[in-house]
């Protein structure tokens, strides 16, 4: 599983190469942009992985296998590599817009080229409009492509356009057309729920429904609980759970269900707020053997919540998160967290690499950006773009948050199967210590969170979790060395000095 989210910095770069080459991501061991053949190559990856929404991400410096294949120093004029000039480069050769964003960077004593290819914004595919063509080493001229190919990617190699392509070629535009058409009922609903808010009338009749646009159902969604009217949000709670067993309905139900249960946390209604986090969780448990994508999609909306409740300090919620066994009954091997289960279901599905869970906060992130309303405590003049991962990103940082403290929990006080798997070691230590420090310097949050756990046992949940972190990080580079230091005055005051 590609994770699409326009980064180019080097925690993306780290995640990309635990990956394959497939449909999304191409490997270039080298790309020698003066020699035309090479030109017209890259020409042809960048306009097929474009013409492939959401788009993706060429590596230039990584051989086939996945290894790095060019030491520092080896790109002699960097420059070359600007995304602006691959731009121009590409549009000579095309109809239409090729947008190229890139940075290089050096990894373990290699530089490797990271280049992002969005979509065509209006989305539909770009033709070649001249003949690329080169003159090989017995004189004869090589045809790369011709006037009016329109070529896409399909696994690791690109191909002509076929009749099999378009359902997926036109996915995001068909669904930019439903919301232009539903645009004009949308802002009726949310002008009606801000009216009734304003004027203090009853919301009986601002609608709900998972057709709904999300910032309208945001809307519609805090009028009732303004009015103390949660009738109706239950029942859709109870509604919405039964349609994630169809996938055309799948995303839009998931996504309402998170929006209602965020607004529900923002507003302090835990009641309510356990009853969505219920609602996603009996939807993961009537999905059936070979959903891995679908329970992928739940857990991801966990993290969701999950950050959002490391942003909020609601502790409490962070524990029902994260110590949910699945299964919820039998004698059969039982995960202490849904989270684990939903983790390992994708590796062995290959959503992802094997114990790699990275990529579940890339995804999660990606989804707080684009939906205002599963972060309604983060205005979008305080997002970022999407492929700025700057240093203080609430959102990504209280991912990796979460992370972290669901790995602590099911430490500490799991009954099952499955320790949790940091996926937050592929990031910079940093962004998760804040998960630490509020364990090992706040009472009532260890209170909350770990109710059935005395104070050794967090601090050997501690131990346990850093080490384990710590070791993934030398895969992803080695960002991780020691606890925080009130961490570690935690773990000496209750395990002794050494430990």
């Amino acid at each position: 599983m590609i994770v699409v989210d326009g980064r180019t910095d080097r925690e993306k770069l780290v995640e990309l190469l635990q990956l394959p080459e497939q449909t999304h991501l191409e490997f270039k061991a080298e790309l020698d942009l003066t020699a035309k053949n090479d030109e017209l190559n890259f020409v042809k990856d960048a306009v097929s992985m474009s013409n492939r929404p959401p788009g993706g991400y060429i590596l230039v410096g990584v051989n086939d296998d996945g290894t790095l294949a060019l030491p520092i120093g080896a790109i002699a004029d960097r420059a070359r590599f600007d995304g602006a000039r691959l731009g121009d480069l590409i549009r000579k050769y095309i109809e239409g817009e090729v947008h190229a964003i890139s940075q290089v960077h050096e990894v373990d004593g290699h530089e490797v080229v990271l280049i992002y290819l969005p979509h065509h914004r209006d989305g539909l595919p770009v033709p070649m409009s001249k003949l690329g063509q080169f003159q090989g080493q017995n004189g004869k001229q090589v045809v790369v492509f011709r006037e009016g190919d329109v070529l896409v990617r399909e696994g690791a190699k690109n191909t002509p356009l076929r009749h099999a392509h378009w359902n997926d070629l036109l996915s995001l535009r068909d669904q930019r057309l439903r919301e232009e058409a539903r645009a004009q009922v949308d802002l009726l609903i949310a002008d009606l729920a801000s009216a009734m808010r304003a004027g203090g009338a009853g919301p009986a009749g601002v609608p709900l429904s998972v057709e709904m646009a999300d910032d309208t159902f945001g809307e519609a969604v805090v009028s009732r609980l303004e009015a103390d009217s949660d009738i109706r949000l239950r029942q859709f709670l109870g509604r919405s759970a039964a349609l994630v067993s169809n996938p055309d309905e799948r995303r839009a139900a998931l996504d309402k269900i998170t929006i209602l249960a965020a607004h529900a946390m923002y507003f302090e209604r835990g009641t309510l707020a356990e009853k969505g986090i219920d609602s996603l969780f009996d939807a993961y448990t009537k999905l059936g053997h070979g959903d891995a994508a679908a329970r992928l999609d739940i857990i991801t909306r966990v993290y969701v919540l999950g950050s959002l409740a490391v942003r909020l300090r609601q502790w409490a919620i962070v524990h029902d998160l994260s110590l949910r066994p699945y299964p919820p009954s039998g004698d059969v091997y039982i995960y202490s967290s849904w989270i684990r289960h939903g983790q390992v279901d994708a590796s062995r599905a290959d959503l992802f690499p094997k114990g790699k869970g990275g990529m579940m906060i890339s995804a999660a992130r990606v989804l707080m950006s684009e939906q205002p309303a599963m972060r309604p405590d983060v205005p979008e003049s305080a997002v970022p773009d999407p492929g700025d991962l700057a240093h203080d990103d609430a959102l990504f940082n209280s991912l990796c948050q979460f992370d972290i403290l669901y790995c602590l929990i099911v430490a500490a006080e799991g009954r099952h199967h499955g320790s949790g798997y940091p996926a937050a070691s592929a990031m910079n230590q940093d962004r998760a210590d804040p998960a630490f420090e509020v364990v090992a310097s706040d009472p009532d949050a260890r209170a909350a969170m770990f109710p059935a756990s005395d104070e050794r046992k967090i601090a050997e949940a501690m131990t346990q979790v850093f080490t384990s972190a710590e070791r993934e990080s030398f895969g992803f580079g080695g960002h991780w060395w020691s606890l925080p230091q009130v961490a570690q005055q935690f773990v000496s005051n209750h395990l002794g000095e050494g430990t």
